[in-house]
């Protein structure tokens, strides 16, 4: 795996509704209310990880775990450079390093150019350079993308910042690191940011390293010289190229819809957060490719900030081997570091995990019942799994529901909510499923379906 193809580590809510809308299908009278409440769900093209995915293909087929949504392009480790060069002026990379340095402090006194999409002209077979200067108010913007693909790109919209929650500071043994200024509370926005560089997943698996590496150069430099250097700080894992080792080592897989809408999203400012395979934020890319980062669980003055960038749901051996395969580290966070015993309980309960949510799937299952849901949220609870707990939470709300108590699915329809909000954004389709389930328990569909059979 080449490309960092992070995300909150869950099957998403809306793959646990349908496991239980596909099983109730088997029964007529439940036909006009599924339709009824299927229908209101929406389905936005938001990121797709290789870990959610993975984890997603697990549910659906547990003997075929390790397949990505998107087959992720290799590193590209020809054609080496050790400084990125001026190729439209023709200049030497330290002439190029001085002269942007030289002109930064001018350039940031102007005001910024107008936001607005143009096209370069340099391409590798119909991939281009796309460059906005203007974008975010002079932040920018730069894509290798086809033509077909730049309408799209005129309707994305900047990201929103917020105040800074966080400074660098070194970590033992992970170089700089996120740490809280202040205590932040579950809910609370760390970082948003929009890409800074969105490359076409074609261009980068079908274009040949002697074509790409130019281009990947050439895309680079029409960046707005801030921009550009927060680009090239950061590390890459595989050697070679160094912009490709850059986007290799830090980019998202994301989704600008359309059957050419695949392509990758490089975000300078989340590439500070390290990983953790029990992170305390979470993060989501959403339909104006606008990647935000929020809080899971508290966090305290000085604690660091992380993300996952593995599947939380493997077991301890799996997560490292991704995480050695894919970066080149062995995961040494508190989670893989427990003493074998422990590691083994962990790994036991994650199995556990997966076998009680296929049960709430079923609705023939006979063994579920309230001790059965309760069960589950102690499981997700004693392994920290705070950024991907929304799929277990909406189906222990139906669970509840089916079994005829309408407490506790509002309890856990009202924490379902919350958590699809903070891993997948307001705009999820599930977020509105469970508001209705919690204002009405006993109107939905799901009302005592178990306790009727």
């Amino acid at each position: 795996m080449a490309m960092k193809q992070r995300n909150s580590p869950t099957p998403t809510s809306t793959h646990h509704l349908n496991i239980i809308v596909t099983t109730m299908l088997r029964s007529p009278e439940y036909l006009p209310e599924i339709i009824k409440a299927t229908m209101k769900l929406s389905h936005p093209l938001l990121l797709a990880s290789c870990a959610s995915a993975i984890q997603h293909q697990a549910l659906l087929n547990p003997a075929d775990s390790d397949s990505c949504l998107w087959r992720p392009p290799p590193p590209r480790l020809a054609c080496a450079i050790d400084e990125l060069g001026d190729h439209q002026s023709g200049a030497n990379p330290s002439t190029f390093s001085k002269k942007a340095s030289r002109h930064s402090h001018h350039e940031t006194q102007k005001a910024p150019p107008p936001s607005k999409w143009e096209a370069t002209h340099h391409c590798a077979g119909q991939y281009c350079i796309f460059t906005n200067p203007g974008f975010a108010h002079g932040r920018g913007m730069v894509a290798i993308t086809t033509s077909a693909t730049l309408p799209k790109l005129k309707t994305i919209e900047p990201s929103h910042p917020i105040p800074p929650s966080y400074h660098l500071s070194p970590v033992p043994g992970k170089g700089l690191g996120m740490i809280a200024n202040h205590t932040l509370s579950r809910g609370a926005v760390v970082t948003t940011e929009s890409p800074a560089v969105l490359i076409h997943r074609g261009f980068l698996d079908t274009t040949p390293p002697a074509q790409q590496h130019p281009l990947l150069d050439l895309a680079i430099t029409h960046l707005p010289p801030a921009l550009r250097t927060a680009f090239l700080a950061q590390m890459g894992h595989f050697g070679g190229h160094r912009v490709a080792d850059i986007l290799a080592t830090n980019s998202f897989q994301m989704d600008l819809g359309g059957a050419d809408g695949h392509h990758y999203g490089n975000f300078p400012a989340v590439s500070r957060f390290n990983h953790d395979c029990r992170p305390n934020v979470g993060f989501r890319v959403d339909g104006r490719l606008v990647h935000t980062t929020t809080v899971v669980r508290g966090v305290a003055p000085g604690e660091e900030l992380s993300i996952s960038y593995l599947d939380s749901f493997e077991s301890r051996e799996r997560r490292r081997q991704r995480a050695k395969m894919a970066w080149g580290f062995e995961c040494a966070c508190s989670q893989c570091t427990l003493g074998e015993e422990a590691v083994r309980g962990s790994d036991a309960r994650l199995e556990e995990i997966a076998r009680i949510e296929g049960l709430l799937g079923d609705f023939q299952a006979a063994e579920v019942n309230a001790a059965l849901l309760r069960k589950l949220v102690k499981l997700y609870r004693d392994e920290r799994l705070d950024a991907g707990v929304s799929g277990a939470y909406t189906l222990v709300a139906l669970n509840y529901n089916m079994l005829g108590d309408a407490k506790l699915a509002v309890k856990y329809a009202k924490l379902a909510r919350e958590a699809v909000i903070i891993e997948r954004g307001p705009e999820a389709g599930d977020a509105e499923a469970m508001r209705e389930l919690a204002a009405a328990p006993k109107e939905h569909f799901t009302w005592k379906a178990r306790v009727q059979r």
